[in-house]
């Protein structure tokens, strides 16, 4: 391929969810010991991810002006923090290598700081009811990437024994669900103010429990780190329960959301056919997977051990369809003439 057509692929804004979708199934795997498909999708997830921060990069450089357009609706960059949070998973994912683990930290939180204020003055140059009407699934991944950074915090402060750092995991926790209920607000007021259409039911819909699973694997962390710090133990008396009603809230999502698949399914013609959308659906299964781990583990819940590893197989399964999916459409591109 020449590099001006290199130069001239759109990668969409939410690109990166192929990354997050991998990394956390891999991190999942791991929860579970199975160790070859950890180690088999972290380096497919590292892959992808360097492949598209060179592309973006490339982008940023050579369509400037094209990107600062592009940002400028508010859709476009919320869909953004996908490279945000995708960087954050493989924080996780790579945890054990120090390097790896803080230029991922690194990149994240430039790419937070970034695209926060972008978000912020997108929404707010928006009337109240245009939100309300194109309100999605996907805009809750600033949330997402927020609970990632949280994450990532607390795992810096308990390496590092710093407890600042555990008590900035807090704050963006507590920011992380803020926003996640500014944008659930804006996307139930949208599905009541008139009827629902089975168009309307994408698959990044299920970000609506992702959103609230990552929350809920932030709050272990940060327990983690509070029950590692003995001026901290009392915090760990409030991020306990909080970070269990999070994973109920996060599973009580579930039932409806596989209702209204289900629903579009029978109602809308070609509703499996595959999208790129499609990993952002892949990537809640797999963060319920780990956080539901993570819980068990440090709320002492041993049953939520089997609750994870059936979750787990699931989000694999769907993964390995969309993968295939994914190909399958990359080879059609590539077979086809070029005009």
């Amino acid at each position: 391929m020449a590099p001006t057509r290199v130069l001239d692929v759109d990668l969409p804004a939410d690109v990166f969810a192929i990354v997050m979708a991998t990394g956390i199934v891999s991190v999942a795997a791991d929860d579970h010991h199975y160790r070859l498909i950890d180690s088999v999708l972290a380096v497919i997830a590292s892959a992808v991810f360097v492949v598209l921060a060179v592309g973006l990069g490339l982008k940023i450089v050579a369509r400037r002006d094209v990107l600062i357009a592009e940002s400028r609706d508010p859709d476009t960059a919320l869909r953004m923090f996908t490279f945000v949070a995708a960087a954050c998973v493989l924080g996780v994912v790579w945890r054990a290598d120090r390097v790896a683990l803080w230029i991922l930290a690194v990149l994240a939180a430039i790419g937070w700081l970034v695209l926060m204020p972008l978000a912020i003055r997108d929404v707010r140059s928006r009337p109240h009811a245009e939100l309300r009407d194109h309100a999605r699934g996907a805009w809750l991944l600033v949330s997402v990437a927020t609970s990632g950074l949280a994450t990532t915090a607390a795992d810096f402060g308990i390496a590092g024994r710093r407890s600042a750092m555990v008590w900035l995991a807090v704050l963006l926790w507590v920011l992380a669900v803020v926003l996640y209920v500014a944008v659930t607000w804006l996307i139930a007021r949208r599905a009541l103010s008139a009827p629902l259409r089975p168009d309307a039911v994408t698959p990044d819909s299920w970000i609506l429990m992702g959103a609230m699973a990552i929350v809920t694997l932030a709050g272990d962390h940060i327990l983690r780190a509070a029950r590692a710090f003995a001026p901290l133990h009392p915090l760990a008396i409030v991020a306990a329960p909080v970070t269990f009603a999070a994973w109920v809230v996060a599973s009580l999502w579930i039932p409806f959301l596989l209702y209204a698949a289900i629903w579009r399914i029978d109602q809308h013609s070609g509703s499996l056919r595959f999208a790129g959308a499609w990993w952002s659906a892949v990537f809640p299964l797999g963060m319920y997977a780990s956080a539901t781990a993570a819980t068990g583990t440090d709320l002492g819940i041993p049953s939520l051990e089997t609750v994870s590893l059936v979750m787990f197989w699931i989000a694999l399964v769907v993964w390995l369809i969309v993968a295939v999916g994914l190909l399958r459409k990359g080879l059609a591109r590539i077979r086809a003439p070029h005009v």
